[in-house]
């Protein structure tokens, strides 16, 4: 694993690249795109055992924080949905010049694979997309987000948490109005014309959401599947907030996806 910096001076995004094990080299590479917020903590571990395991199958991995997260410039008040994926298409562009390559995959989680989706739609390099318990209604995910936040202040205040609204942050970090108001305006719905050469979504549970979107997908004739993968998640309970997802079997089918 090489750690690096890349992008503009001004917007410096941090990185890890992951080189295909020595033998086993593809023309072929993987740009991750992180979850947000509380998401992005819980799921570290995991995006770098996928790295590794994608690196050892022979691709060019790519993992990175976006700009006013992690190890990246900025904070996370200057965090908004048009700079997330902007920072997407700087990732790509970076791996495409380091591997020495034309298209990549992208693998993202929760809303990083929205932003994936997102950036399919519009870029004709990307081969694969993966989407991992994508987010595809933002304002009923900003809902589940703040009734999680009202249950972890009462889980950790106790009734001190009685009126305390937590405006300025979910589950610790900083939410501004302007980021509530771009994920209350998200959706997936109009997306599914995607670019990518074929999508596959990886789904944890069953809901009525995922199977509406692998509907939309195929309607607009891309070639998708939606496997499903049952390995708790568990995004909207209090108890698992701060708790390391660790989802093997989801790491090991999304590994083979890309290798087929």
């Amino acid at each position: 694993m090489q750690p690096f910096y890349f992008g503009s001076s001004h917007r410096q995004l941090f990185g890890a690249y992951h080189a295909p094990e020595a033998g086993r080299e593809k023309r072929a590479g993987v740009v991750l795109c992180h979850p947000l917020g509380h998401e992005y903590l819980r799921a570290h571990r995991a995006f770098r055992n996928l790295a590794a395991l994608l690196a050892a199958q022979g691709l060019h991995v790519l993992r990175f924080d976006y700009f006013g997260s992690g190890d990246s410039g900025g904070d996370d008040a200057e965090m908004t949905m048009e700079q997330c994926l902007a920072d997407i298409d700087t990732a790509i562009d970076e791996l495409k010049d380091t591997a020495g390559i034309a298209r990549v995959s992208l693998v993202g989680l929760r809303l990083g694979a929205t932003f994936a989706a997102l950036t399919a739609a519009r870029r004709g390099d990307v081969d694969r997309l993966i989407l991992w318990d994508p987010v595809s209604d933002g304002a009923a995910y900003l809902d589940e987000l703040l009734t999680l936040q009202r249950g972890w202040l009462c889980d950790r205040l106790g009734e001190r948490a009685v009126g305390l609204a937590g405006d300025g942050e979910l589950i610790g970090f900083s939410a501004t109005s302007a980021v509530r108001a771009q994920l209350k305006s998200l959706t997936l719905s109009s997306v599914p014309r995607t670019r990518a050469r074929a999508v596959a979504l990886m789904v944890s549970d069953e809901r009525p959401c995922y199977e509406l979107l692998h509907r939309a997908f195929v309607g607009s004739g891309a070639a998708a599947a939606c496997d499903l993968v049952r390995e708790p998640a568990e995004w909207t309970s209090v108890d698992q907030v701060h708790q390391i997802l660790l989802p093997h079997a989801m790491v090991r089918a999304i590994a083979a996806a890309l290798s087929s």
